[in-house]
């Protein structure tokens, strides 16, 4: 098995001010996870929201604030709803446990934690999240170009968006379309026109150095990329390195004016999404850019 191949390492978020178990909690997962800990809700919250980790073991009596509060802020926010969450509880009282799962917790644990029984409980829930996501995953990439599908480009752009809200920070978007592509596969036909759809995906993800940016098959012959915190200037940088990788593949394309290969046109939109701003209206700022590059003559970035 290659590195590539083996299990990402777990990410559990311990948010928990008891020290001793703390200190038991990362004895028993050090060696196996990376553990993240926070000592009040304000840090727990802003951790997880931040890191994104695969768990999060949660005292409901953490000194600040009733931690099934916590619980139930997790679980109201994008970023964080399907973190599994296991309550750590001083309580042996039912309505306690019950009062964990209505908020939105995935299990109980009582203390004294029993280093054993945590850890075989904390492995069954990361080990039905890898499934979980693994299908979440299938379910939402385009299966022609194997990059992000529409529904997930909505889904991230939403998330992305609502970071950017409260962060105040700017978000940028390309839309990207293939020019004259209905000419292109009725010159090479469908199959040649599969082959170069997957050649620009390869193309563009190739030119996404963060994590954190994503590329989307928006639909048919149009493409989008997602880029969190990024200004203009970054945004038009990289819409121009995509630009000219793409024409750079020299895939030979008769019926596209003047070049003879394959070209692409790119709208280019930034923001620092406020309260009165709306997504739609963000996208609606970048296909605008797109549809003036192709009225102009296309080949070309606007934005």
């Amino acid at each position: 098995m290659t590195d590539d191949q083996r299990p990402k390492q777990a990410t559990i978020l311990v948010i928990d001010d008891d020290r001793i178990a703390l200190d038991l909690i990362m004895l028993t997962f050090n060696a196996t996870a990376t553990v993240l800990t926070a000592l009040n809700s304000e840090n727990g919250l802003e951790i997880a929201v931040n890191e994104q980790p695969d768990l999060i073991l949660l005292d409901p009596l953490i000194q600040d604030v009733d931690g099934h509060e916590i619980c139930s802020q997790l679980k109201s926010m994008p970023e964080t709803e399907n973190i599994p969450i296991i309550i750590l509880s001083n309580s042996y009282q039912v309505e306690d446990e019950l009062a964990a799962l209505d908020k939105g917790a995935i299990d109980f644990v009582t203390k004294p934690v029993e280093a054993p029984i945590l850890k075989a409980r904390v492995a069954n829930h990361l080990f039905q999240k890898r499934d979980r996501d693994q299908l979440k995953l299938m379910s939402s990439i385009d299966a022609l170009t194997e990059v992000a599908n529409r529904r997930r480009f909505d889904e991230y752009l939403l998330l992305e968006w609502r970071r950017a809200v409260r962060s105040r920070y700017p978000i940028s978007l390309l839309m990207i379309d293939i020019d004259y592509f209905k000419s292109y596969n009725d010159t090479y036909g469908h199959q040649k026109g599969d082959e170069c759809l997957k050649a620009v995906a390869s193309e563009i993800k190739q030119h996404l150095r963060r994590p954190s940016d994503m590329v989307a098959r928006y639909g048919g012959e149009e493409f989008s990329v997602i880029l969190p915190e990024t200004p203009s200037y970054s945004a038009f940088s990289l819409a121009k390195r995509i630009w000219s990788g793409v024409g750079n593949l020299n895939i030979e394309h008769t019926g596209s004016a003047r070049v003879g290969h394959l070209t692409i046109s790119i709208g280019a939109a930034t923001t620092i999404p406020g309260e009165n701003q709306s997504i739609s209206q963000f996208i609606e700022i970048s296909d605008k850019n797109l549809y003036k590059s192709k009225s102009e003559g296309r080949n070309r970035i606007t934005g």
